[in-house]
């Protein structure tokens, strides 16, 4: 079985990608007002669909990750290579706290913050074996568990979103797990969807199965949640690649989103941060929904306009 060609888009990465987009401006929006409780994320232990959302932006970032790094491997070497995923992921990193900064007038630590230090956290693995990269993810997600327990440090991670910066030894397991065995797999001509559902299966289900010792806590970005996230990313990746890779199914609104995901979600959050900040949390839940309605349809317009014109935004 032959190899995808460089530089060749993955419609279905950019499917996943669009879905977790939409679902995330979706979330970010309304999650300060009261709506109801399965549009928020679980308040301390347990698991509902917003838990999944940042687990799948991070997830198609590993995927994108492997096979942006083959194709600059190839045309530019291994110094350049190194220089532009080291400088695209401190640009992310930046992005987050600038944003933070000017919307809320404080330093704080957010999902562009977990994506930019997890991206450049991992950076070193991406050229390692994918198993081995894997075994050593697996142990730091491990090791972050055991500290989290034996120093006490959950209060001191819950108080920070996406569990601060040393979460990123928990995050840094979904982005090398995409990145080693799904991103590997779908740079084939055609990826094996059993393997990929069976191993998303497996992993959700340790997940599942570990979270009666380690309970499922986004807020801690706990073991098992970051072991089911995993699976279950896996699982909904999968489906896209079935239908849309071989069905060949277009979702046009999805694979338009997803083509300029991080673009428009950097957008999306400065333009929901600004809104959260002027609207209080009293207000009839009308307003917000109104309010995330049109700011989802002005990305999604946007995002078309973008298309149409083969403009692709990156870091």
């Amino acid at each position: 079985m032959g190899n995808r060609k460089l530089g060749e888009r993955l419609p279905s990465l950019d499917h996943f990608r669009g879905l977790a987009l939409f679902l995330m401006i979706i979330v970010n929006s309304l999650s300060a007002y009261d709506v109801p409780s399965w549009l928020k994320h679980a308040p301390w232990s347990g698991y509902r669909f917003p838990d999944l959302v940042a687990p799948m932006f991070l997830f198609a970032m590993g995927v994108a990750y492997r096979i942006s790094l083959g194709k600059r491997l190839s045309r530019f070497g291994l110094g350049r290579t190194i220089l532009h995923f080291a400088r695209r992921y401190v640009l992310l990193f930046l992005f987050g706290f600038v944003g933070i900064l000017i919307a809320n007038g404080s330093f704080d630590w957010g999902i562009l913050q977990m994506l930019g230090s997890t991206g450049l956290f991992a950076l070193p693995l991406m050229f390692t074996p994918p198993a081995h990269a894997m075994a050593i993810s697996f142990l730091l997600l491990a090791f972050y568990q055991i500290a989290l327990t034996a120093f006490d440090l959950r209060a001191f991670v819950a108080a920070l979103d996406m569990g601060g910066p040393f979460a990123t030894l928990s995050w840094c397991f979904v982005l090398v797990f995409s990145a080693s065995l799904v991103g590997t797999e779908v740079q084939k001509e055609r990826a094996d969807t059993r393997k990929l559902f069976l191993v998303g299966l497996v992993i959700a289900s340790f997940g599942f199965l570990s979270s009666f010792l380690v309970p499922l806590n986004k807020h801690l970005v706990s073991f098992s949640y970051i072991l089911f996230s995993t699976g279950l990313a896996t699982l909904v990746f999968t489906g896209f690649y079935f239908l849309v890779e071989i069905k060949g199914v277009r979702i046009g609104v999805l694979n338009a989103l997803g083509k300029n995901s991080l673009s428009i979600f950097i957008l999306s959050s400065i333009v929901s941060t600004l809104v959260e900040a002027r609207l209080p949390a009293s207000v009839p839940v009308i307003y917000p929904i109104l309010i995330t309605l049109c700011l989802l349809f002005s990305c999604i317009a946007l995002a078309k306009v973008l298309d149409r014109l083969g403009i692709y935004i990156k870091l």
